[in-house]
């Protein structure tokens, strides 16, 4: 018999379909819950006038946002109450839903976990929630906790490992970003270096709707300058095309990205401002380029990229498939 699993995740770059399909695949039976997959609307005219008021008072939709925000929790509150036990239920950043849904999906589940692939501490609210699941992994080892109130355990992160097509190769390098001035020079210098060595360097960067001022720079560089991620999906099909997979730390924390571990997985050489990379089994000096982003260096980089790739262990490998995660987070023997 499937053992059924609750999944409540963000719809950020539709990685959650990723997991589904991961996890049908290997024969779970798979119910999700988005946190944004209510449509809000005002409970009557009343609500609709005072949010006008306060927005002519002082300029914020905050009002707004709080009804939405309980508007959301009442209608997921109802379709979780429609569902049967499940064996388990995993939340994804759990920051996204409201302490009620959390209940409300730990009284219909046997086994409740979190994980959570950002910095505790971008967003503090997160601890106020660490109590309430039967196990809150992070992905950053500065994010461990054990004490007296609270505990996390540290996860890696995944590469799926759901049957895919390679495609041909189509970029020398790929990059996708978020804006971000803490990085700014660095990634722009790797960039102007990457297209002296190579001819098809792209670099894809997200500008949200408020930092659009600041994306000139990197047109003028001719670098891809978006206003919405991609789905995960399509940010993977590129992954496959290219022969080097370019890796670029955010200062809150220090966890691998799932870029390391795509790498790893399509066996793609990696540039990394990551130096935790070499704390790790699947480390090799000819796979994986640890960028100083102080001193960047020309020979250095082309030295990198003219060695082989070397094979890793597929034991090893397979340490850090998503069948290897999903085991390991719900405590499946």
């Amino acid at each position: 018999m499937k053992k059924r699993i609750l999944l409540l995740v963000p719809n950020d770059y539709k990685l959650y379909l990723l997991i589904e399909r991961n996890l049908l695949e290997i024969g779970f039976e798979v119910t999700v819950v988005l946190h944004d997959s209510i449509k809000f609307k005002y409970k009557n005219i009343f609500q609709r006038v005072i949010n006008t008021i306060k927005k002519l008072i002082d300029g914020n939709n905050q009002y707004k946002q709080q009804l939405a925000r309980e508007y959301t929790a009442e209608q997921l509150l109802k379709r979780i109450d429609t569902f049967d036990l499940f064996d388990y239920c995993l939340v994804l950043r759990a920051d996204f839903f409201h302490k009620n849904v959390l209940l409300a999906a730990k009284n219909k589940s046997r086994y409740m976990v979190s994980y959570h692939y950002d910095g505790l501490r971008r967003n503090p609210d997160i601890f106020k929630m660490i109590p309430l699941f039967d196990k809150f992994y992070v992905f950053d080892e500065d994010d461990v906790i054990i004490n007296d109130e609270l505990q996390t355990y540290l996860l890696h992160n995944f590469y799926f490992d759901f049957v895919q097509t390679t495609d041909s190769i189509n970029y020398d390098t790929y990059f996708l970003g978020f804006y971000n001035k803490s990085r700014e020079l660095s990634l722009l210098n790797l960039f102007d270096i990457l297209t002296k060595i190579y001819q098809t360097v792209k670099f894809q960067i997200v500008f949200p709707s408020n930092q659009l001022e600041h994306s000139n720079l990197y047109k003028e560089r001719g670098i891809e300058c978006l206003n919405e991620i991609i789905p995960f999906e399509d940010y993977l099909r590129h992954i496959e095309q290219t022969k080097v997979v370019v890796d670029f730390l955010i200062g809150d924390h220090n966890g691998l990205s799932f870029r390391i571990f795509e790498g790893l997985k399509y066996e793609k050489k990696v540039i990394t401002t990551n130096v935790n990379i070499i704390k790790y089994d699947f480390y090799h000096p000819n796979n994986f380029y640890v960028l100083d982003s102080s001193s960047m260096n020309y020979i250095d980089i082309l030295a990198f990229l003219g060695t082989p790739y070397v094979a890793i262990d597929p034991s090893i490998k397979k340490e850090y498939s998503f069948s290897s995660w999903i085991s390991q987070i719900l405590d499946i023997d």
